[in-house]
């Protein structure tokens, strides 16, 4: 063996045995039950990406709110969401019910009229952050790529922890590739729904509640689902929902 390739493999392996105890300190999955972190509104801050080709899809937005609900079972849970999207600054929601297995979430949604599985994982992270590794998959389970995604309440995040993102990131095996978001999310658009149907005026920002936890029963998940139907978007990754006229 060549004595130039016998130090590297040498300096390779000291990285390697080195980099996987602090890897092993900064990806930890978080226990999914009503206990966990995860509940409450969040507004993207960073995301990365595996897979060129989901990149077109992450670039079209310009910010992204979501709520994340529980179940009374603790065995699902309902995540609400609106875009603003980067081109005209148009506002589309919906909704995705998942299943909670360990610490795995499951869902599905269309695109295109074509089933779309979605797992997802949670990891701890900072204070009010929201860590979330997404597989996207195809109906015969083969992986189309993978999301990293941090949320925080206020969509602001200090610089330390967007260095220790990226940390995580490589640890997962994401490239150094990050795209970032705006913080001014569209308003939830259930809650103008609600002023509307009060004859109040209708909301035009998301009150942000930190810590907030909504315990969704199936039955308002249907009542939610009522004042909408479905639509595709075009690239759209997600299944889109239009409030009935």
């Amino acid at each position: 063996m060549a004595p130039q390739l016998y130090v590297f493999l040498l300096v390779l392996a000291f990285l390697r045995a080195t980099a996987e105890p602090e890897c092993q300190n900064l990806v930890k999955p978080l226990v999914l039950d009503r206990h966990s972190p995860i509940y409450g509104k969040w507004v993207l801050h960073v995301a990365s990406w595996d897979k060129e080709e989901l990149k077109d899809g992450l670039f079209s937005l310009k910010a992204t709110m979501m709520e994340v609900s529980a179940h009374a079972d603790n065995e699902h849970l309902t995540v609400y969401w609106v875009d603003r999207m980067r081109k005209d600054d148009s506002c589309l929601q919906g909704l995705i019910n998942s299943t909670v297995s360990g610490q795995t979430v499951r869902g599905a949604y269309n695109n295109n009229g074509h089933t779309i599985y979605r797992e997802g994982k949670f990891y701890e992270t900072c204070a009010d952050c929201l860590l979330s590794e997404d597989t996207i998959c195809g109906p015969d389970g083969t992986s189309m790529g993978r999301f990293l995604f941090l949320f925080t309440r206020s969509g602001k995040l200090e610089p330390s922890h967007l260095e220790t993102y990226k940390k995580q990131a490589k640890c997962l095996e994401f490239p150094e590739e990050f795209f970032f978001t705006s913080d001014d999310p569209c308003p939830d658009q259930r809650e103008t729904v609600t002023s509307a149907t009060e004859n109040k005026p209708a909301a035009t920002e998301a009150p942000a509640k930190s810590g907030h936890r909504d315990v969704v029963g199936s039955h308002q998940s249907s009542d939610l689902q009522d004042y909408y139907k479905p639509r595709n978007i075009k690239k759209s990754k997600r299944q889109f929902w239009v409030k009935k006229s």
